[in-house]
Order: structure tokens, then sequence, then C-alpha cells
């Protein structure tokens, strides 16, 4: 079975490799073409520019190189009568289509797993460059609730984990308590270090003759434990998130009771939505005709990009529509994922 391996894997990969980088360029040349004039005058931030459009670019072109590698892939074997070989050499039509279907697998876990990472940031990076002519972002003012304190910070600093002028309101039984001011802070483990400031406490009775308020100055003041930097410059900007940012803003948002919507639809685009090419590829390949003798394969080819663009455009329809809030999103993105994975089970079922 390793010759079988090799030898449609090999056809398989190649197509798909051949697919995958002709679109990531045509990608890529398309955006060069239309934001050419606002590209930065330094050949490091372009070449950076591209590598970032590059990786932008994956979310698009991964599902829909996976199938058209398999279209490809079955079509030339048919005409070569490869395909009709195969089952003559004692192979079942399911285990055909293990094989690209393992690897379709394969190369979804591993965009997943890029998006625990800064990968995910990619679309953000780019953004910066071609705005900003820098990679790192300065956003502007940002008024935030966490636990019992309402956060106001004058300037966050992306990707260096500080911030600027940052303002802390400590409510107690809907009553302001207390009052923290610094010029500057700086994440540091788990909490916020805060410099250079004061702390203003109020008194809990406003009556004469009691004390009133107490200002401390500090050089130095630990605060906000677990409000973590890109939970903010998420907030700030309305940047992307990674897999293991969104969890963790998911968590704090519902703590906070503040909507999570946005972060859901974060999550599902990037846990479920890849996973439609794989399940589609499966349904797909139990339509292929085995011979090309009574069957036009050119319009085979046809009629399967056709569906296969239809598909992912209405897919790509739902999503829009979830993250505009039209539809819930589990019915806009994690439903119709669902569908077609039971669809491929039992086309899968059918002919085993």
């Amino acid at each position: 079975m390793w010759i079988f391996f090799r030898f449609i894997s090999g056809i398989y990969l190649k197509n798909f490799f051949i697919i995958f980088f002709s679109l990531l360029g045509f990608y890529c040349g398309i955006d060069l073409l239309l934001n050419f004039k606002d590209l930065p005058k330094a050949a490091n931030l372009d070449l950076l520019y591209i590598m970032f459009l590059s990786f932008s670019a994956v979310p698009y072109v991964l599902p829909i190189s996976l199938i058209f590698a398999l279209v490809v892939s079955l079509i030339s074997m048919i005409r070569a009568n490869e395909f009709v070989s195969l089952y003559a050499l004692g192979l079942s039509r399911n285990y055909v289509i293990l094989f690209p279907f393992l690897w379709a697998l394969f190369f979804c876990c591993i965009y997943i797993g890029l998006n625990f990472t800064s990968f995910a940031y990619a679309n953000d990076y780019k953004r910066n460059i071609l705005k900003n002519g820098t990679i790192m972002n300065q956003s502007g003012e940002v008024f935030l609730k966490f636990n019992n304190n309402f956060v106001y910070i004058s300037k966050i600093n992306h990707g260096q984990n500080s911030a600027q002028n940052i303002k802390i309101f400590n409510i107690n039984d809907l009553n302001l308590s207390s009052f923290v001011s610094a010029k500057n802070a700086h994440f540091e483990g788990e909490s916020w270090i805060l410099r250079d400031g004061n702390i203003t406490l109020l008194p809990k009775n406003y009556e004469l003759a009691n004390d009133g308020l107490k200002i401390q100055d500090f050089s130095e003041l630990k605060s906000l434990e677990g409000f973590k930097p890109k939970i903010i410059e998420g907030v700030a900007s309305n940047s992307d998130y990674s897999i293991s940012d969104a969890l963790e803003s998911f968590e704090l948002f519902k703590a906070q009771n503040v909507n999570t919507d946005a972060l859901k639809i974060n999550l599902y685009k990037f846990v479920f939505t890849p996973f439609f090419a794989p399940f589609l590829m499966l349904i797909m390949y139990y339509f292929f005709p085995v011979i090309a003798r009574f069957f036009n394969l050119a319009f085979v080819t046809f009629i399967a990009f056709v569906v296969t663009l239809m598909i992912w455009g209405v897919l790509f329809l739902l999503t829009r529509l979830s993250e505009n809030s039209v539809i819930a999103s589990e019915i806009g993105i994690v439903v119709p994922i669902i569908i077609l994975g039971c669809l491929s089970a039992y086309m899968y079922y059918k002919h085993r």
C-alpha cells in the first residue's frame, strides 16, 4: 500500500503546490498593482509587505487550492487510465480518495495551528505598513471595563506591551472609591506595572469633619492582573485575533458581561471554515467518472470548478452576514460545515 500512497500523494501534492503558489502569486500581484503607489519607499518594508500579504491570502487560497488540486489530479488520472487501473489492482473507491483527503486535513490542521501564532495578525501588519509605514501601530484613546474598574488609556504601543497616560477608576457599589493615574505602564508577567503616578482615595461618607481625599504618589504600582495587551489592542484598533488570544478574550469578556459575538465569529472562522475543503472534496469525488470514454472531461472539470466557487461564495456570504449580525454565527458558519461533514460521511459510508 506504500506504493499506492506514494503514487496518489505524489500526483495530488504536485498539483496542490502548483495551484496554491499560482493563486498566491496572482493574489499578491493584483494587490501590488492596486496599492503600488501607497507602498513605503523602503525595500525592507516592501519585502515585509509582500510576506504579510502572502500570509493574509492563505485563508482564501488554501481551501480552493485543495479542491482544485483534487479535480486536476482526478482528471489527469482518468485521461491516462490510471484511475481505472487502481481499481483493477484491488483498491476500493474509498481507498483512492483517502490519501488526498488526509493530506487536505493535514494542511487544514497546519493552518489552524499557525493561527495560534502571530501568523493570524498578518493582515494587521500588512495594513500598518501600507497606512503608517511601520509594522507596529499606535492606537488612539480607549475606554474599557475590567472587573470593578473602568480603564482609560490615551495611547497603546502595539507589540511593545506598553501604554501611556493610563487612568483607572475603581467602582464600589456604584460609587467611585479610588482613582489611579500614571504616565506610563508596562505589562510584565500577568499584570500591568504602572509607573510615575498617583492614587486618589475617596471617602466612603461625604460628611463635614470626616477625612477627605487622600492622594499618594508612587513610582511603581502593580494593577489590572490578567488584562493582557492583546485584548486591549484588539478592542482599541478592531484588529484580528489569534486563536489563543481570542480564547483568552472570550473568557474575559464573558466574565465582564461584554458581547462576545465578534470573538465567536473569529474562532469559528479559524476552526470550522477551513474544513469545508476536505469535506467538499469527499463529496465531489464520488461524482467523477472512472473512465473518459463516455464523458466530456472538459465539461466535468468546468462543472467541478463552478460548483466549488459557488459553494465557497455561499459560505463567504454567510460568514459576512454573521459578521454583520444579520444571522447567528452558529447558523452562518458552523452549521454549513457540519452539513458538509455529514454529507461527506454519508457518501463515504454509501460507497464502502
